[in-house]
């Protein structure tokens, strides 16, 4: 972290924008991002002839589910930098591997979003049973579980590494001179990022036991599973107003 005097800082949501002057590795990994949506692009052809240009405008809403989730991904990060400027070898490393999985995780949230805008548009429309062949060649519905994992694998790593991205900041609340409400507001992202992870190692563990049991049907639990995360919101915005409340107390 650069030296500057914090009372000149910028504030956004109860925090003083340590990081508000950019780095060279806030560009890279904003590159990267902006990588992530080039591929989601490319991986949608151009279309040649009416039926897939039909194709096309239905795979929008598909693309527009990933790049909400890229964006989430990405203001977790930037709202990272932001608050904290930190640079030291440890956390640009953390910061690097969370770049991998990002551009790991784009082609199962792709595809996942694809069959399941296909799949639940069939049974709102009553043409399950006619589509049940191009659904099946797209993934065989025994293979549904495996992408699951694959899913949850990317899902659950990011969020922990966000999660550990925050827990080092956390522990040097000294060094960056983190007053009580940023500290507060430090310690609640830790553990946000840290409910998320798991939700997403739960999601994993029910894909693994719909394997292990031959219960292909048993995707959909690991995909309701992901619902948690906005139950887990609903209760931390509770709490941290309550926590807030008696901070401000005291």
């Amino acid at each position: 972290m650069q030296n500057q005097d914090l009372n000149n800082l910028p504030v956004r949501d109860h925090f003083r924008l340590r990081g508000h002057q950019g780095t060279q590795m806030d560009g890279l990994t904003d590159g990267i991002f902006a990588l992530a949506v080039a591929v989601l692009l490319i991986s949608s052809s151009v279309p040649t002839n009416f039926t897939e240009l039909l194709d096309f405008v239905y795979d929008l809403l598909p693309f527009s589910l990933c790049i909400v989730f890229i964006y989430w991904i990405w203001l977790a990060l930037s709202r990272f930098n932001l608050r904290f400027d930190l640079e030291d070898d440890k956390t640009n490393q953390l910061k690097m591997v969370l770049m991998f999985f990002v551009l790991f995780y784009i082609y199962p949230l792709k595809f996942l979003m694809s069959w399941q805008v296909k799949y639940f548009s069939a049974i709102f429309a009553g043409e399950l049973k006619d589509r049940y062949t191009e659904l099946n060649e797209m993934i065989p519905f025994s293979k549904v579980p495996h992408l699951m994992i694959i899913y949850g694998v990317g899902f659950a790593a990011i969020f922990f590494l966000l999660h550990f991205l925050n827990k080092r900041a956390f522990k040097q609340k000294e060094i960056l001179q983190l007053n009580p409400r940023e500290a507060l507001e430090t310690e609640l992202t830790m553990r946000r990022y840290f409910v998320f992870g798991n939700i997403g190692l739960i999601s994993i563990l029910i894909a693994l036991i719909s394997i292990l049991t031959s219960f292909s049907e048993g995707a959909i639990f690991a995909g309701i599973t992901y619902n948690l995360v906005w139950v887990y919101v609903i209760y931390e915005t509770k709490y941290s107003k309550k926590r807030v409340a008696n901070l401000e107390t005291e």
